[in-house]
């Protein structure tokens, strides 16, 4: 009788368990509340980032880490004219594309800055602060990886591309861990295409083969992005689907998808491939889709909302428009659709459960959605 009664608690645990956690998983928000307001002091010219929980504000003068609270952590000063900030675990590379300069930044001093010998095109940062960088001459582009923390030797590796016979860099990025680099090129000659990707390895294995281990061409598709979704693997998006490779000593292909529809936005992060097919400037046919890194189709949804922009967190994929916010979680199911009424910068994750960051001309908000 006795264990019996336990038996029967137990499963109404359980049970009570399973029930909050559909409920929670699949809640729906129709509104919100202000958590904490500040007005903004800057102008048009400062952008926004979201940085593990807080806020990344930069501008041409220079950038800083703001608490959720407003406080500043910590900040750098430069003066550049087009600065493009890249984040990888607790380093922040602001570089100032087509000029000489770039800085990173670890949150416990000033930054460091490099000057460069060509001027920049694209930078990205790794997981240890080391920085690869595309510099652009008219006969020949330079990727470059600096060790901003060496002050022996900050320069580690160039990798020189003959625009004429190698073709022009379109997009690159190195991996977490920085041992390895993806590049993206396009090559035209006697009047035809094509594009391909080249594989670097920084490793023994690579030192043996002149650091280049590998690649594949894509013919006449354009290459759109790459990204390292682990120290391992990487995802090659192309006009109308993805790759995924693995390996990156000797890389191999583990996984292509090329879509029918027509690819709108696409993007990942450290779980999954993201994808949004659809007719450009209609809702009607427009459908997400989720990959794992092994190709696995995990979800394939219709959605309707509308949106300018979208980014990936925590499980969620955030959708903004002029004045509107749709977030729609990773299983599918709807976390929250609200029209401002008015026109707003940015919608960010912050730190804390069912909290963002709502900023608009005057003020910074940090608000808990509701209802």
């Amino acid at each position: 009788m006795f264990f019996g009664l336990v038996g029967a608690g137990v499963l109404i645990g359980i049970v009570v368990i399973v029930c909050f956690s559909y409920y929670y998983a699949h809640r729906s928000f129709s509104g919100y509340d202000v958590v904490s307001e500040q007005a903004r002091k800057d102008s048009n010219g400062v952008s926004y980032l979201p940085f593990h929980g807080d806020l990344l504000k930069y501008s041409r003068d220079g950038i800083s880490r703001l608490d959720d609270s407003g406080e500043t952590l910590w900040n750098g000063g430069y003066e550049m004219e087009q600065p493009v900030v890249d984040v990888r675990g607790n380093y922040v590379l602001v570089a100032d594309i087509g000029a000489k300069m770039f800085y990173v930044y670890n949150g416990k001093d000033q930054g460091v800055g490099i000057e460069t010998t060509l001027p920049i095109g694209k930078a990205k940062i790794c997981e240890d602060g080391k920085a690869a960088v595309l510099l652009q001459d008219e006969d020949s582009d330079v990727i470059s990886i600096y060790d901003p923390y060496n002050t022996a030797e900050q320069l580690e590796v160039e990798i020189p591309t003959n625009v004429l016979d190698d073709g022009f860099p379109l997009d690159f990025d190195i991996s977490p861990d920085g041992n390895s680099l993806v590049i993206a090129y396009i090559v035209v000659q006697n009047g035809t295409m094509e594009n391909k990707v080249c594989f670097y390895n920084f490793t023994e294995v690579g030192q043996d083969q002149n650091t280049l281990v590998g690649g594949k061409s894509y013919e006449t598709k354009m290459i759109s992005r790459i990204g390292f979704v682990s120290d391992d693997k990487a995802a090659i998006f192309f006009e109308d689907g993805f790759s995924l490779f693995e390996n990156m000593k000797k890389p191999a292909e583990i996984f292509e998808k090329v879509f029918d529809e027509e690819i709108k936005s696409a993007d990942y992060d450290d779980e999954n491939i993201l994808v949004i097919t659809g007719t450009a400037g209609s809702t009607d046919d427009q459908k997400m889709y989720l990959y794992n890194f092994r190709g696995k189709e995990e979800l394939a949804e219709k959605i309707s909302c509308k949106y300018s922009d979208l980014v990936m967190s925590g499980g969620e994929i955030v959708f903004t428009d002029a004045q509107s916010c749709h977030i729609i979680r990773k299983n599918g199911s709807e976390k929250f659709t609200f029209d401002f009424g008015k026109g707003y910068d940015y919608f960010l994750p912050a730190s804390g459960d069912d909290r963002y960051y709502f900023i608009d001309e005057a003020t910074i908000q940090r608000i808990k959605i509701s209802g």
